[in-house]
């Protein structure tokens, strides 16, 4: 794999010398990295933004299939669309990455984790992933990076649109958004409905488990005066899922014809920004999440439950811009965690914060020095205490960013581990875990080509397993994650571009010796979109190998995809699309034992009122 990606490499640049025009390089910023805005090449982390223009030429439907493209990322879904989709980045567990939509904390309460599988992209701006321990600014669950999910904004004048996709496995899927915005005011209203028979969840089931998903979203916002504005976001959705089973003693998914999952989520949020003496800028940030999940199974008792997860915060940060070379941003949080599960547990937990950034540009902006601290005083574990520090160096004139980075980050324990009956402990104490990371950037032709590496090492402990002992849980695993991760970009014309990516993982479990379950050692994307203002087209291609899963004590096969998707404008109002996923129908795991789509067809129609 080592070899294929050197060659890979080497062909994208020796193949560049044929377009060395005019520089063309867009420059990214993010919010993510440090809660305030500032370029991707002024980042002391590794951070991979995925643009809503490439979201759109996925032609995709849900979050699962975007976050798949990501070479350090690995996604692992329990069936078809619709069935629980979590993610494992740099090597951490499902619940080691904090997922942010608007900026609001959307992790389960009792699981810690996030189901990526009901997010519709029909909304979505943009995507960042900044990598590494992230607690100093976004406190527990950030101990190997921030998912943040950011979406689209109206602007212009009022428009509608609507779009219309069909195909494999009885899916369809009606989309309509309004939206438009001026210097005052913004707008926009998405509402969308999915619905698919789907594909057996147990791989060697025969039963279709379907799925269907209704969302409502909007985003305003208003802007009274220079110095103030408000923002109102909101997100709501409920979906209905057949689930099948998984019998642990023959250690395989298995059809269950009765099963099914009901959800209701919402997210709202109102952040007001206001500035004062042109250099002090409060945020104030309200939020609340509440995920409703019912499980019912009028034949097996055990498969009934009612859980409802909840997190309300109130966030106020202060960014002070002393000049353009400093800026320190300061805030306090306050969180509030409700889980209950009826007949099981019925609990909330306080978690109050403060946290301090630092940011300082010398000789000419080529220096940036990133340091910060942050506080946490926890209900049940007490105080906490996190830390990173970063820098990076601009050769600017030779075109070369070096930076490196040192950062601590944790996990509080989670309502199903303090508090379910027979298992839970009010004693945990928090997951712990530190990284350090060095990478590299270069800009070739202009900036046409853009070339980067990073290596890191993160260790893990007192993470939360269950005791054999004693069936309940404790702070009793360690483990180590050492890490590759390279990517190239290759702007060939204005309309053409070729990216490709690689990651290698070496994870330990400290407990057994074995390799971490679920993480691939080797992951290679590769991808050609063309972009023009009537077409685009996109064939992407992902290799992933073999991975041990502990839940069936076997290896899964490596496997190689290949999708293809493409739209063309036939005139101002209509478009149409397509898309053709695993295009050589292979057939692969991604979770033993469960089943995954094979070769399928969709298309749709859209239609843009101005």
């Amino acid at each position: 794999m080592y070899r294929l990606c050197v060659i890979i490499f080497s062909l994208l640049i020796a193949s560049s010398a044929a377009w060395a025009e005019s520089k063309i390089k867009l420059e990214d910023v993010v919010v993510t990295a440090t809660k305030v805005e500032e370029s991707v090449e002024e980042t002391t982390s590794a951070v991979t933004v995925i643009r809503g223009e490439d979201i759109r030429k996925t032609e995709k439907d849900f979050m699962p299939d975007i976050l798949r493209a990501v070479p350090d990322l690995n996604v692992v879904q329990n069936g078809g669309p619709g069935k629980q989709a979590t993610i494992y980045l740099r090597g951490g567990n499902s619940s080691h990455t904090l997922v942010l939509i608007d900026g609001v904390k959307v992790n389960s309460t009792t699981t810690g984790s996030f189901d990526f599988s009901g997010i519709s992209i029909a909304d979505i701006e943009r995507i960042e992933i900044v990598k590494g321990p992230q607690s100093t600014i976004y406190g527990s669950e950030a101990m190997t990076g921030v998912v943040n999910i950011i979406t689209r904004k109206g602007e212009g004048k009022p428009k509608v649109e609507f779009a219309l996709e069909t195909g494999a496995f009885g899916t369809y899927k009606p989309v309509a958004t309004v939206s438009g915005g001026d210097k005052k005011t913004d707008y926009r209203v998405t509402g969308s409905y999915y619905y698919t028979k789907g594909i057996s969840a147990a791989k060697e089931g025969t039963e279709r488990d379907s799925y269907k998903n209704s969302t409502f979203s909007g985003r305003v916002g208003f802007k009274p005066a220079d110095n103030f504005d408000v923002e109102v976001s909101g997100r709501y959705f409920y979906d209905r899922n057949d689930l099948d089973d998984f019998d642990f003693f023959g250690k395989k998914a298995v059809d269950n014809l009765n099963a099914v999952q009901y959800g209701n989520h919402l997210i709202l949020s109102a952040k007001g920004r206001l500035y004062l003496f042109n250099i002090w800028e409060q945020v104030l940030t309200i939020s609340t999440v509440n995920d409703v999940l019912k499980f019912r199974d009028p034949v097996v008792v055990f498969n009934n439950a009612d859980i409802t997860a909840a997190t309300d915060v109130v966030d106020w940060q202060n960014n002070l811009y002393f000049s353009d070379a400093y800026t320190l941003t300061a805030g306090a949080e306050y969180r509030n965690e409700k889980g209950k599960n009826i007949g099981q547990f019925n609990e909330k937990i306080e978690n109050k914060a403060l946290y301090i950034n630092n940011k300082l540009k010398l000789f000419g902006d080529r220096l940036v020095l990133n340091g910060g601290l942050r506080f946490d005083s926890h209900e049940t574990f007490g105080d906490k205490l996190t830390y990173r520090v970063g820098g990076l160096y601009n050769f600017k004139d030779k075109g070369v960013r070096i930076k490196t980075s040192y950062g601590t980050g944790f996990r509080a324990p989670k309502f199903n581990e303090l508090f379910f009956p027979f298992y839970g402990s009010i004693n945990l104490k928090p997951e712990e875990s530190s990284a350090w990371e060095a990478g590299i950037e270069k800009d070739l032709l202009k900036g046409r080509l853009t070339l980067s590496a990073n290596y890191f090492i993160q260790d893990y402990k007192n993470l939360i397993q269950t005791d054999p002992l004693t069936f309940t849980a404790a702070n009793i695993a360690k483990a180590n994650v050492k890490g590759f991760e390279a990517e190239a970009l290759f702007r060939v014309t204005n309309d053409l571009r070729l990216k490709a990516g690689y990651a290698r993982l070496d994870t330990e479990d400290k407990t057994t010796g074995q390799h971490l379950s679920l993480r691939p050692r080797d992951k290679f994307t590769l991808a050609a979109d063309l972009g023009a203002k009537d077409y685009s087209a996109l064939i992407s291609y992902a290799y992933v190998s073999k991975r041990f899963d502990s839940s069936i004590a076997r290896d899964l096969s490596s496997y190689s995809l290949v999708n293809l998707s493409g739209s063309c404008k036939i005139n101002k109002w209509l478009s149409v699309f397509g898309r053709i996923d695993n295009l050589f129908n292979t057939h692969y795991e991604e979770s033993g034992t469960f089943g995954t789509p094979g070769f399928s067809v969709f298309g749709g129609v859209k239609i843009t009122t101005l």
